[in-house]
């Protein structure tokens, strides 16, 4: 990109003057809140991934798709989010080289770990709809090589996307490409989480019709209460992905019509995303019980690990301290049989 195309640009440096105030005031809360949301989705997205590294109870291909989700949360929390900053703060500063930079690195890595992610959000729904339908055949339907094969598929489909951002001419294609993959993803996502309410909705009505001609008991009560804690997580991931995502798909399809750059919009629409990144793993530790017991326990095993080697340094000095009483009460008594003093009270008394 040349320094024309700089020019064309609302976030060049020409544009920003007194008169829009509120663009310098938008990137000072865009460079601030990038940096937190990259600490927050590093640290949260790492423990997650090293916990499913383990055995946590979870079918391997669900692990799979969760552990692909972090891995891929983490990294936009280690690239994309300290580049988004680092635009925003190069405009602050008016430092044209790091502007050019970062405006085409931030938008190839947005472009490609977010859509990664949201890829791997839409699988997880179609996973989840799929345990809950298929029943006994999810196993044999749902394997590790299918699952491995979609997450290369996202990997591959999103990189070639991202790599239009280089292409000023291939901008109108890849805003194209960036609305039409967040709207098909919303969709498939919604459709498997309102066939999941469906399922949960004829399960539970079963369940009340049997109840009602049995004898009553606490069975009822008890399956109610996971039918609407089971919803209750379906549509915390599904309200998730909606309000992070959808924002931008608008952004971007109002600039394919347009032809704007709309740089405050796209901002915050795109830090929107990557607040997804940062909301994910507390969202699957919550929700998701075997994730959450995973992480219980290598937090207990962590700080099980401190506190016993604490122990043994307390044991260890408590185990000097009785040995150095020892040698005292020997020197004591050697001293008082000298002197033919029967206890070592007399010898702290003196003569």
């Amino acid at each position: 990109m040349n320094a024309d195309n700089l020019k064309t640009l609302p976030t060049s440096f020409e544009d920003i003057n007194s008169s829009l105030e509120y663009i310098y005031n938008s990137f000072i809360t865009l460079s601030s809140l990038n940096v937190f949301l990259a600490i927050t989705a590093t640290l949260g997205n790492t423990l997650i991934f090293l916990v499913l590294g383990k055995n946590c109870g979870l079918h391997a291909p669900s692990r799979l798709l969760i552990r692909s989700l972090a891995f891929t949360d983490l990294f936009v929390g280690l690239i994309s989010q300290p580049l988004a900053a680092l635009h925003a703060i190069s405009i602050l500063t008016k430092h044209l080289a790091i502007f050019r930079f970062t405006l085409l690195s931030s938008y190839s890595t947005s472009a490609i770990l977010s859509g990664v992610s949201l890829f791997t959000l839409t699988f997880l729904s179609i996973d989840r709809l799929l345990a809950l339908s298929l029943g006994v055949r999810y196993r044999e339907t749902v394997t590790i090589g299918r699952v491995r094969a979609s997450v290369i598929f996202g990997w591959v489909f999103n990189i070639t996307n991202g790599l239009l951002s280089f292409l000023p001419e291939n901008r109108f294609v890849f805003n194209i490409v960036c609305v039409a993959s967040i709207s098909l993803c919303v969709v498939i996502s919604s459709l498997c989480y309102i066939k999941i309410y469906y399922i949960l909705h004829q399960q539970q009505s079963k369940v009340h019709a049997s109840s009602s001609h049995a004898q009553p008991n606490e069975s009822s009560p008890l399956h109610f209460e996971r039918y609407k804690k089971t919803v209750s997580s379906a549509l915390w991931v599904y309200f998730t992905l909606l309000a992070c995502y959808l924002p931008f798909g608008v952004v971007s399809g109002l600039k394919a019509i347009t032809g704007d750059t709309l740089p405050v919009a796209e901002g915050f629409t795109a830090t929107l995303i990557f607040f997804n990144s940062s909301v994910n793993p507390v969202l699957y530790c919550w929700r998701i019980r075997e994730v959450r017991k995973a992480v219980k326990e290598t937090i207990r095993q962590y700080y099980g690990f401190s506190s016993g080697a604490r122990s043994d340094r307390v044991v260890k000095v408590k185990k000097r301290k009785v040995n150095l009483d020892s040698l005292v009460t020997d020197v004591a008594r050697q001293y008082a049989g000298d002197r033919n003093v029967d206890t070592p009270s007399s010898w702290t008394k003196g003569d």
